[in-house]
């Protein structure tokens, strides 16, 4: 019968998550990824050394191989069959530290592709890994598309006088929440519930970083659990 090697396929992608902080996200940075895969073990095509023996030793048969052979049918005509045969070639297992660089403004559920980078078989073109970003809880911010939220805690006074906080961001800088004003510049009473947006201290947009979403801060109001009565006679006062 006559054999000869099916044109060249291509293996499967191997996919995992990728722990990320919103730090990186924001500011950008890497992340190490370590991936086990098996290659097709090149060296050992010529152990004609003890040493080259010696470390092939440890090596293993590759999964079959898939080969088209023809047939003969009836009547001088002939057919291709597809059929699995022994490996001559010999594989071995790796460790594989890929560094998948961050960029600015990346989401949670975006891939990083690196082609060519999965498991090997002999005469198949390897698939890709797949790396799935999978964004860290943060303490103080939650991210909405490009927008971020944070929940703000402000005292009674401070809702009812006006207030301004000042936090520090992902990066490092400081940024102010303010309460809102009347057009004659008076602040106006904050209540619980409400919504302040700081514009541009959101997230980077990806691929335009200097481009920046919002902040949305959502108002909580410490109340006292009670006044004594000079406070209460101050507040009948009042209103």
């Amino acid at each position: 019968e006559n054999c000869f090697d099916l044109a060249r396929t291509r293996g499967p992608d191997f996919k995992m998550a990728l722990d990320v902080s919103l730090d990186d996200m924001y500011k950008g940075g890497s992340v190490s990824a370590r991936i086990k895969r098996r290659i097709v073990c090149r060296g050992c095509r010529r152990a004609d050394t003890p040493e080259r023996r010696e470390r092939c030793a440890k090596c293993g048969r590759c999964p079959n191989e898939v080969k088209t052979v023809l047939r003969p049918m009836g009547g001088g005509m002939m057919v291709q069959q597809q059929e699995e045969v022994l490996s001559k070639e010999k594989c071995t297992e790796e460790e594989k530290t890929i560094e998948a660089v961050i960029e600015r403004g990346m989401s949670d559920g975006q891939e990083l592709i690196f082609e060519r980078m999965s498991e090997q078989k002999p005469k198949q073109i390897p698939g890709s890994v797949v790396l799935t970003l999978r964004q860290k809880r943060h303490a103080l911010f939650r991210r909405d598309g490009n927008d971020l939220a944070i929940e703000l805690r402000i005292s009674l006074k401070e809702a009812l006088l006006g207030f301004e906080r000042s936090l520090v961001h992902l990066d490092g800088h400081e940024f102010t929440v303010r309460s809102k004003q009347s057009k004659a510049g008076e602040p106006l009473v904050t209540r619980p519930g409400d919504t302040l947006v700081v514009k541009g201290e959101g997230m980077p947009l990806h691929n335009f970083p200097s481009e920046f979403g919002n902040l949305k801060a959502t108002i909580s109001v410490d109340f006292p659990t009670a006044v004594s009565t000079e406070q209460a006679d101050a507040l009948k006062a009042l209103f």
